[in-house]
């Protein structure tokens, strides 16, 4: 067994993930991301909607 052999058994076989300020604020600011994302798409899907709905030209109303 070499000096490394104890720290690797404990670096991949450790369950307990205990998550550090970096980690929480790196799920955040992805979670975030991902939300403003869908956020736009909705709002470009919903004015692509309307912009598709014919309007009634002048002429036609006369």
């Amino acid at each position: 067994m070499n000096k490394h052999q104890s720290r690797e058994d404990i670096m991949f076989t450790n369950t307990s993930f205990a998550a550090t300020k970096l980690d929480k604020a790196i799920v955040i600011s992805i979670a975030a991301m991902l939300t403003m994302n869908i956020f736009v798409l909705t709002q470009q899907h919903a004015a692509q909607a309307i912009a598709a709905v014919p309007a009634p030209s002048a002429t036609a109303q006369a």
